[in-house]
Protein backbone atom coordinates (compact mmCIF):
# COMPACT_ATOMS: atom_id res chain seq x y z
CA UNK A 1 0.00 0.00 0.00
CA UNK A 2 1.59 3.45 -1.52
CA UNK A 3 0.85 6.29 1.30
CA UNK A 4 1.84 9.60 1.81
CA UNK A 5 1.80 11.12 5.23
CA UNK A 6 4.27 13.58 4.50
CA UNK A 7 1.52 16.10 2.77
CA UNK A 8 -0.27 17.36 6.19
CA UNK A 9 -2.54 19.65 3.48
CA UNK A 10 -5.98 18.30 2.30
CA UNK A 11 -7.03 17.64 -1.08
CA UNK A 12 -8.70 20.38 -2.38
CA UNK A 13 -11.35 20.93 -5.04
CA UNK A 14 -9.77 23.38 -8.02
CA UNK A 15 -11.62 26.97 -7.73
CA UNK A 16 -13.27 26.38 -11.37
CA UNK A 17 -14.10 23.08 -10.82
CA UNK A 18 -17.11 23.74 -8.31
CA UNK A 19 -17.92 22.76 -5.00
CA UNK A 20 -17.53 19.05 -3.82
CA UNK A 21 -21.32 18.95 -2.89
CA UNK A 22 -22.04 19.96 -6.29
CA UNK A 23 -21.78 16.96 -8.14
CA UNK A 24 -24.46 14.24 -8.13
CA UNK A 25 -23.61 11.15 -6.14
CA UNK A 26 -24.81 7.93 -8.47
CA UNK A 27 -25.43 4.63 -7.47
CA UNK A 28 -22.61 2.63 -9.89
CA UNK A 29 -21.08 -0.57 -8.38
CA UNK A 30 -17.15 -0.41 -8.43
CA UNK A 31 -13.93 -1.91 -6.34
CA UNK A 32 -11.63 0.33 -5.47
CA UNK A 33 -7.88 -1.53 -4.78
CA UNK A 34 -5.47 0.48 -2.75
CA UNK A 35 -2.27 -2.05 -2.16
CA UNK A 36 -3.43 -5.03 -0.86
CA UNK A 37 -6.28 -3.69 0.57
CA UNK A 38 -9.75 -3.84 -1.00
CA UNK A 39 -13.22 -2.04 -1.04
CA UNK A 40 -16.70 -2.03 -2.59
CA UNK A 41 -17.25 1.07 -4.05
CA UNK A 42 -21.50 1.71 -3.60
CA UNK A 43 -21.48 5.39 -5.03
CA UNK A 44 -19.49 7.37 -7.04
CA UNK A 45 -19.50 11.43 -8.48
CA UNK A 46 -16.44 13.25 -10.07
CA UNK A 47 -15.14 14.27 -6.68
CA UNK A 48 -15.64 11.45 -4.16
CA UNK A 49 -16.70 7.82 -4.18
CA UNK A 50 -18.26 6.37 -1.24
CA UNK A 51 -17.28 2.56 0.47
CA UNK A 52 -19.62 -0.31 1.94
CA UNK A 53 -16.77 -0.49 5.45
CA UNK A 54 -15.03 1.99 7.07
CA UNK A 55 -11.24 3.46 6.19
CA UNK A 56 -8.83 2.35 9.12
CA UNK A 57 -5.92 2.13 7.53
CA UNK A 58 -5.28 5.55 5.97
CA UNK A 59 -5.24 8.45 7.70
CA UNK A 60 -7.24 11.87 6.62
CA UNK A 61 -4.85 14.21 4.58
CA UNK A 62 -3.13 11.37 3.33
CA UNK A 63 -3.09 10.53 -0.27
CA UNK A 64 -2.66 6.89 -1.84
CA UNK A 65 -2.48 5.46 -5.57
CA UNK A 66 -6.00 3.34 -5.65
CA UNK A 67 -7.16 1.30 -8.84
CA UNK A 68 -10.43 1.70 -9.13
CA UNK A 69 -12.49 -1.04 -11.28
CA UNK A 70 -15.80 -1.16 -12.76
CA UNK A 71 -17.22 -4.32 -13.89
CA UNK A 72 -19.47 -5.47 -16.46
CA UNK A 73 -20.57 -8.98 -17.77
CA UNK A 74 -17.25 -9.71 -19.54
CA UNK A 75 -15.20 -7.32 -18.99
CA UNK A 76 -14.18 -4.32 -16.96
CA UNK A 77 -12.86 -0.50 -16.87
CA UNK A 78 -10.00 -0.28 -14.50
CA UNK A 79 -8.86 3.63 -13.67
CA UNK A 80 -6.20 4.74 -11.53
CA UNK A 81 -6.35 7.65 -9.26
CA UNK A 82 -4.96 9.53 -6.43
CA UNK A 83 -7.19 9.22 -3.13
CA UNK A 84 -7.69 10.54 0.12
CA UNK A 85 -10.16 9.57 3.01
CA UNK A 86 -12.72 12.45 3.97
CA UNK A 87 -12.42 14.10 7.04
CA UNK A 88 -15.34 13.51 9.34
CA UNK A 89 -16.66 10.65 6.93
CA UNK A 90 -14.61 7.24 7.38
CA UNK A 91 -16.45 5.66 4.22
CA UNK A 92 -15.73 8.31 1.87
CA UNK A 93 -12.81 8.70 -0.33
CA UNK A 94 -11.91 12.28 -2.18
CA UNK A 95 -9.92 12.54 -5.10
CA UNK A 96 -6.97 14.10 -4.41
CA UNK A 97 -7.03 15.94 -8.19
CA UNK A 98 -11.12 15.72 -9.46
CA UNK A 99 -9.40 17.12 -12.88
CA UNK A 100 -5.99 14.23 -13.69
CA UNK A 101 -6.14 12.03 -16.05
CA UNK A 102 -9.10 9.28 -14.98
CA UNK A 103 -11.86 12.24 -15.68
CA UNK A 104 -12.43 11.69 -18.97
CA UNK A 105 -13.40 8.22 -18.69
CA UNK A 106 -15.36 8.65 -15.54
CA UNK A 107 -17.16 11.34 -16.64
CA UNK A 108 -18.28 8.95 -19.69
CA UNK A 109 -19.11 6.01 -17.25
CA UNK A 110 -21.43 8.47 -15.42
CA UNK A 111 -22.66 10.13 -18.07
CA UNK A 112 -24.12 6.87 -19.57
CA UNK A 113 -25.31 6.21 -16.62
CA UNK A 114 -27.21 9.12 -16.34
CA UNK A 115 -28.65 8.97 -19.89
CA UNK A 116 -29.62 5.06 -19.06
CA UNK A 117 -27.17 3.39 -21.52
CA UNK A 118 -26.27 1.66 -18.60
CA UNK A 119 -27.78 -0.02 -16.06
CA UNK A 120 -26.60 -1.82 -12.48
CA UNK A 121 -27.69 -5.59 -12.79
CA UNK A 122 -25.78 -8.23 -9.99
CA UNK A 123 -23.62 -5.80 -8.84
CA UNK A 124 -22.02 -5.54 -12.29
CA UNK A 125 -22.33 -2.86 -15.06
CA UNK A 126 -24.96 -3.58 -18.55
CA UNK A 127 -24.73 -1.55 -21.44
CA UNK A 128 -28.85 -1.22 -22.34
CA UNK A 129 -28.18 1.58 -25.13
CA UNK A 130 -29.08 0.75 -28.73
CA UNK A 131 -27.38 -2.05 -30.29
CA UNK A 132 -27.54 -1.26 -33.86
CA UNK A 133 -26.69 1.68 -35.68
CA UNK A 134 -30.02 3.61 -37.17
CA UNK A 135 -30.79 2.79 -41.31
CA UNK A 136 -31.13 5.70 -43.16
CA UNK A 137 -34.16 6.10 -44.68
CA UNK A 138 -34.97 4.66 -48.13
CA UNK A 139 -34.40 6.84 -51.09
CA UNK A 140 -37.68 7.82 -52.33
CA UNK A 141 -38.16 8.23 -56.59
CA UNK A 142 -39.91 11.38 -57.33
CA UNK A 143 -42.52 11.05 -60.28
CA UNK A 144 -42.34 12.87 -63.23
CA UNK A 145 -45.31 15.18 -62.19
CA UNK A 146 -43.69 16.16 -58.79
CA UNK A 147 -40.18 17.16 -61.08
CA UNK A 148 -42.58 19.36 -62.80
CA UNK A 149 -44.05 20.75 -60.45
CA UNK A 150 -40.94 21.34 -58.67
CA UNK A 151 -39.52 22.93 -61.35
CA UNK A 152 -42.66 25.13 -62.02
CA UNK A 153 -42.26 26.61 -58.45
CA UNK A 154 -38.32 27.20 -58.96
CA UNK A 155 -39.62 29.15 -62.77
CA UNK A 156 -42.08 30.95 -60.70
CA UNK A 157 -39.64 32.00 -58.14
CA UNK A 158 -37.30 32.99 -60.00
CA UNK A 159 -39.60 35.47 -62.33
CA UNK A 160 -41.03 37.20 -59.36
CA UNK A 161 -37.05 37.52 -57.44
CA UNK A 162 -36.27 39.05 -61.06
CA UNK A 163 -39.19 41.15 -61.36
CA UNK A 164 -38.85 42.48 -57.69
CA UNK A 165 -34.93 43.25 -58.69
CA UNK A 166 -35.58 44.89 -61.61
CA UNK A 167 -38.76 47.23 -59.79
CA UNK A 168 -35.66 48.09 -57.02
CA UNK A 169 -33.13 48.60 -59.70
CA UNK A 170 -35.69 50.88 -61.53
CA UNK A 171 -36.70 52.91 -58.93
CA UNK A 172 -33.20 53.55 -57.40
CA UNK A 173 -31.86 54.41 -60.98
CA UNK A 174 -34.36 56.42 -62.39
CA UNK A 175 -35.73 59.51 -62.23
CA UNK A 176 -38.19 62.05 -64.22
CA UNK A 177 -37.76 65.76 -64.31
CA UNK A 178 -40.53 68.02 -63.28
CA UNK A 179 -40.98 70.65 -66.26
CA UNK A 180 -43.12 68.56 -69.95
CA UNK A 181 -40.84 68.11 -72.69
CA UNK A 182 -42.81 70.49 -75.64
CA UNK A 183 -42.86 69.13 -79.14
CA UNK A 184 -42.36 71.33 -81.85
CA UNK A 185 -41.78 72.28 -85.46
CA UNK A 186 -38.34 72.96 -85.82
CA UNK A 187 -37.58 76.92 -87.54
CA UNK A 188 -36.79 80.46 -87.37
CA UNK A 189 -38.64 81.75 -84.57
CA UNK A 190 -39.60 85.08 -85.05
CA UNK A 191 -40.84 87.08 -81.45
CA UNK A 192 -41.85 90.70 -80.30
CA UNK A 193 -38.83 92.59 -79.51
CA UNK A 194 -40.67 95.95 -77.81
CA UNK A 195 -44.73 96.08 -76.59
CA UNK A 196 -46.77 97.40 -78.65
CA UNK A 197 -49.80 96.70 -81.52
CA UNK A 198 -49.86 94.37 -84.41
CA UNK A 199 -50.33 96.76 -87.78
CA UNK A 200 -49.56 94.25 -90.34
CA UNK A 201 -49.78 90.65 -90.94
CA UNK A 202 -48.41 88.79 -94.36
CA UNK A 203 -48.01 85.59 -93.89
CA UNK A 204 -47.68 85.53 -97.58
CA UNK A 205 -44.30 87.75 -97.66
CA UNK A 206 -41.76 86.24 -99.73
CA UNK A 207 -38.13 87.12 -99.05
CA UNK A 208 -37.31 90.24 -98.24
CA UNK A 209 -40.76 91.79 -98.32
CA UNK A 210 -42.49 93.16 -94.50
CA UNK A 211 -43.79 89.97 -92.60
CA UNK A 212 -45.20 92.07 -89.78
CA UNK A 213 -45.26 95.29 -88.27
CA UNK A 214 -45.73 96.79 -84.57
CA UNK A 215 -46.91 99.92 -83.75
CA UNK A 216 -45.10 100.65 -80.29
CA UNK A 217 -46.06 102.07 -76.95
CA UNK A 218 -43.39 104.74 -78.09
CA UNK A 219 -45.09 105.44 -81.34
CA UNK A 220 -42.56 104.14 -83.49
CA UNK A 221 -43.48 101.58 -85.67
CA UNK A 222 -41.24 98.52 -86.19
CA UNK A 223 -41.38 96.82 -90.11
CA UNK A 224 -39.81 92.78 -89.60
CA UNK A 225 -39.13 91.33 -92.84
CA UNK A 226 -39.09 88.05 -93.94
CA UNK A 227 -35.75 86.77 -93.66
CA UNK A 228 -35.85 83.23 -95.87
CA UNK A 229 -37.96 81.12 -98.05
CA UNK A 230 -40.08 78.54 -95.95
CA UNK A 231 -43.82 77.90 -94.91
CA UNK A 232 -45.00 80.17 -91.97
CA UNK A 233 -46.68 79.21 -89.02
CA UNK A 234 -48.62 82.26 -87.04
CA UNK A 235 -48.77 81.63 -83.19
CA UNK A 236 -51.67 81.18 -81.57
CA UNK A 237 -53.55 84.66 -80.56
CA UNK A 238 -51.61 86.17 -82.93
CA UNK A 239 -53.45 88.77 -85.49
CA UNK A 240 -53.61 92.50 -87.01
CA UNK A 241 -54.60 94.29 -84.03
CA UNK A 242 -53.55 91.86 -81.28
CA UNK A 243 -51.03 93.28 -78.58
CA UNK A 244 -47.79 92.20 -77.46
CA UNK A 245 -45.17 92.42 -75.37
CA UNK A 246 -41.70 91.91 -75.49
CA UNK A 247 -40.47 87.88 -76.68
CA UNK A 248 -43.84 86.68 -77.44
CA UNK A 249 -43.90 84.75 -80.22
CA UNK A 250 -45.60 86.21 -83.50
CA UNK A 251 -44.25 83.35 -86.24
CA UNK A 252 -41.91 80.80 -87.13
CA UNK A 253 -40.68 79.87 -90.49
CA UNK A 254 -40.20 76.31 -90.66
CA UNK A 255 -37.11 74.47 -92.23
CA UNK A 256 -37.61 73.35 -95.91
CA UNK A 257 -37.33 69.81 -94.47
CA UNK A 258 -39.93 69.41 -91.85
CA UNK A 259 -38.25 68.80 -88.32
CA UNK A 260 -39.08 68.19 -84.81
CA UNK A 261 -37.63 70.73 -81.84
CA UNK A 262 -38.22 68.96 -78.20
CA UNK A 263 -37.58 72.19 -75.84
CA UNK A 264 -37.62 71.67 -71.95
CA UNK A 265 -36.68 72.72 -68.56
CA UNK A 266 -34.27 70.73 -66.62
CA UNK A 267 -33.01 70.83 -63.22
CA UNK A 268 -29.45 71.35 -62.90
CA UNK A 269 -28.95 67.90 -60.98
CA UNK A 270 -30.45 66.51 -64.53
CA UNK A 271 -28.09 68.08 -66.51
CA UNK A 272 -25.28 67.41 -64.10
CA UNK A 273 -26.35 63.68 -65.02
CA UNK A 274 -27.32 63.86 -68.56
CA UNK A 275 -24.12 65.25 -69.40
CA UNK A 276 -21.37 62.88 -67.21
CA UNK A 277 -23.48 60.13 -69.54
CA UNK A 278 -26.64 58.68 -68.14
CA UNK A 279 -29.70 57.92 -70.97
CA UNK A 280 -31.80 60.51 -71.73
CA UNK A 281 -35.45 58.93 -72.72
CA UNK A 282 -38.63 61.24 -73.80
CA UNK A 283 -41.46 59.04 -72.44
CA UNK A 284 -44.52 59.80 -75.06
CA UNK A 285 -48.36 59.82 -74.31
CA UNK A 286 -48.69 56.78 -76.87
CA UNK A 287 -46.45 55.01 -74.68
CA UNK A 288 -42.89 54.89 -76.81
CA UNK A 289 -39.34 55.98 -75.32
CA UNK A 290 -37.75 57.89 -77.43
CA UNK A 291 -33.70 58.45 -76.72
CA UNK A 292 -32.80 62.05 -76.35
CA UNK A 293 -29.67 63.92 -76.52
CA UNK A 294 -29.44 67.33 -74.34
CA UNK A 295 -28.27 70.11 -76.35
CA UNK A 296 -26.91 73.08 -74.74
CA UNK A 297 -28.49 76.74 -75.49
CA UNK A 298 -26.35 79.73 -74.47
CA UNK A 299 -29.70 80.48 -72.06
CA UNK A 300 -28.73 77.54 -70.12
CA UNK A 301 -25.28 78.67 -69.22
CA UNK A 302 -26.32 82.11 -68.14
CA UNK A 303 -29.20 80.38 -66.17
CA UNK A 304 -26.96 77.89 -64.55
CA UNK A 305 -24.28 80.87 -64.04
CA UNK A 306 -27.43 82.85 -62.41
CA UNK A 307 -28.25 79.93 -60.04
CA UNK A 308 -31.26 79.21 -61.34
CA UNK A 309 -32.52 75.63 -60.55
CA UNK A 310 -34.18 75.09 -63.48
CA UNK A 311 -32.42 75.71 -67.05
CA UNK A 312 -33.49 75.56 -70.33
CA UNK A 313 -32.35 73.05 -73.21
CA UNK A 314 -32.93 71.18 -76.08
CA UNK A 315 -33.20 67.80 -77.04
CA UNK A 316 -32.21 66.11 -79.60
CA UNK A 317 -33.71 62.54 -81.43
CA UNK A 318 -33.29 60.75 -84.37
CA UNK A 319 -35.66 61.91 -87.43
CA UNK A 320 -37.22 58.98 -87.94
CA UNK A 321 -38.49 58.82 -83.89
CA UNK A 322 -41.06 61.83 -84.81
CA UNK A 323 -42.95 62.79 -87.39
CA UNK A 324 -44.74 66.16 -87.93
CA UNK A 325 -47.69 64.31 -86.53
CA UNK A 326 -46.10 64.21 -83.13
CA UNK A 327 -46.02 68.25 -82.77
CA UNK A 328 -48.46 70.11 -80.36
CA UNK A 329 -47.40 66.86 -78.14
CA UNK A 330 -45.90 66.70 -74.33
CA UNK A 331 -43.16 63.98 -72.84
CA UNK A 332 -41.68 63.22 -69.79
CA UNK A 333 -37.82 63.39 -70.00
CA UNK A 334 -36.47 60.42 -67.73
CA UNK A 335 -32.61 60.13 -66.82
CA UNK A 336 -31.61 56.82 -65.51
CA UNK A 337 -28.54 54.45 -65.72
CA UNK A 338 -27.59 51.26 -67.00
CA UNK A 339 -26.59 48.37 -64.40
CA UNK A 340 -22.58 49.01 -65.03
CA UNK A 341 -23.31 53.02 -63.92
CA UNK A 342 -25.03 52.04 -61.39
CA UNK A 343 -22.14 50.19 -59.88
CA UNK A 344 -20.00 53.05 -60.44
CA UNK A 345 -17.96 52.15 -63.64
CA UNK A 346 -19.08 54.92 -66.03
CA UNK A 347 -21.93 54.78 -68.52
CA UNK A 348 -22.14 53.48 -72.29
Amino acid sequence: MTTDTDNTTPPGVPNYFGIEREHPMLSIPCVIKIGNRRYVGQRVSITQLDVAEDIDDLEHGSKALARIEFPFENFAITLTAELTPAEGDPRTFLFSDPTGEHLPQLRYIINNVIAGDLTTLKGALSYSGPTQPKTPNPKQETSLGERIRSLGVFAVSLALAVTATVVVFTRYTTSYELYPVFIEEAGLKMQATVAGQITLLNPDAQPGEVIYAIAANTGDILSMRMPRAGEIKVATNIYEGATVLPTDLILTVLEPIAETRLTTLISIEGLTRALEGDPVTVDLPDGREVPAKVILRETTRAAALSGDLFVPVDLEVERTRLTARDTSMTGRLKVSKTFMGALGYGQE
